[in-house]
C-alpha cells in the first residue's frame, strides 16, 4: 500500500505509470509531427537500399554507419520527447546533430573517409565548428574545400548550422535557465518544486517539444538526402525516383510543420532558435 510516508520506495514503479500517461498525452499534442517523423526514418531506411554507381564505394560504406547512428539518435529523441524529458532527448538530439553532419561531410569524399578511418583514437578528426563549416560549404556550391571563403551567405549559414548545435550543447550542459524551466514542471500547491524525476506534460513545453522535433527531422533528412544522392543512381531507376517523390512530401510537411509549431512562443525565445 503506497502511503504519504512510503511513497518514495514505491515512486520508481509508479514513474512507469507516469511515463505512460504521458505517452498518451504526448499522442495527442504531438500527433502532427507523428506522421511526419515516420516518413522521415522510413525515407532513410530505404536510402541504403538504392544501387547506383558509387553503393560500394568506401565513403557509402563508412557513411552508412554513422546514418545508422543518426537514425537510432532520431528513435531516441522522439521516445524521449514522447515520455516527457524533453531535456534529456536534447542531449540525444546533440549526438543526432554531429553524427547527420559527419554523413554528409563524408559521403562523397575517399580522401575524408580515409582521414576517420586512419585516426589512431578511431575519432572523427572534426570538431563540431569545422564539420558545420564543412557541411555548410557542400549544402551551398556543392563540395568541401581545403580553404573557406569569407563571404557573407557562407558565414551566415555555418553560424547558424553551429548556432542551432550550441543550443542543444547548452541544453545539455547544467545552466540555471534549463533547471529552472525542468523544476517549475514538479511545482506544488505552495508554489514549491518536488525533487523528483516527473514526465513534463506542461502546455509550456510544447514550444520546446517542438524546436526538438524541427531539429531532428532536419538534420536526418539532410544527412539521408545527402547519402541518396551520393550513390549516383540512374535517373530512370524507379527506386529512386520513388524515393524522391518521397522526399519532396518529407520537406514539404516539414515546411508546413514549422509554420504551424509553437516555436516563436516567447516561453522558448531565450534559447535562441532560428530557421532564417
Amino acid at each position: 500500500m503506497i502511503s504519504k510516508d512510503n511513497w518514495q520506495d514505491h515512486y520508481w514503479n509508479y514513474l512507469a505509470h507516469l511515463e505512460m500517461k504521458a505517452i498518451e498525452h504526448s499522442f495527442v499534442d504531438l500527433k502532427p509531427w507523428d506522421s511526419l517523423a515516420k516518413d522521415c526514418m522510413n525515407l532513410a531506411i530505404k536510402a541504403p537500399f538504392l544501387k547506383g554507381k558509387n553503393s560500394n564505394t568506401k565513403p557509402i560504406k563508412l557513411s552508412a554507419a554513422f546514418l545508422k547512428r543518426s537514425m537510432s539518435d532520431f528513435r531516441g529523441a522522439w521516445l524521449l520527447i514522447n515520455w516527457g524529458y524533453p531535456y534529456q532527448a536534447a542531449c540525444v538530439a546533440a549526438s543526432l546533430y554531429e553524427n547527420a553532419l559527419v554523413v554528409n561531410c563524408l559521403v562523397e569524399r575517399q580522401d575524408l573517409a580515409d582521414e576517420v578511418l586512419n585516426n589512431k583514437n578511431a575519432d572523427v578528426p572534426w570538431g563540431a565548428q569545422k564539420l558545420c563549416k564543412m557541411a555548410a560549404h557542400k549544402d551551398l556550391y556543392g563540395n568541401i574545400p581545403d580553404e573557406f571563403p569569407n563571404n557573407e551567405e557562407f558565414n551566415l549559414a555555418w553560424k547558424l548550422c553551429y548556432h542551432n548545435y550550441k543550443l542543444l550543447c547548452k541544453m545539455k550542459h547544467p545552466t540555471l535557465q534549463q533547471v529552472t524551466d525542468e523544476a517549475s514542471s514538479t511545482l506544488n500547491i505552495n508554489n514549491e518544486f518536488v525533487v523528483i524525476p516527473l514526465p513534463d506534460t506542461r502546455r509550456e513545453s510544447l514550444a520546446l517539444k517542438h524546436m526538438l522535433m524541427i531539429i531532428c527531422i532536419s538534420k536526418l533528412f539532410s544527412a539521408t538526402k545527402c547519402f541518396a544522392k551520393a550513390i549516383e543512381c540512374a535517373d530512370d531507376d524507379p527506386d529512386h525516383t520513388q524515393f524522391y517523390k518521397e522526399a519532396l512530401e518529407v520537406y514539404s510537411n516539414l515546411k508546413s510543420r514549422i509554420s504551424e509549431s509553437k516555436i516563436k512562443d516567447i516561453s522558448i525565445k531565450a534559447y535562441g532558435f532560428s530557421l532564417t
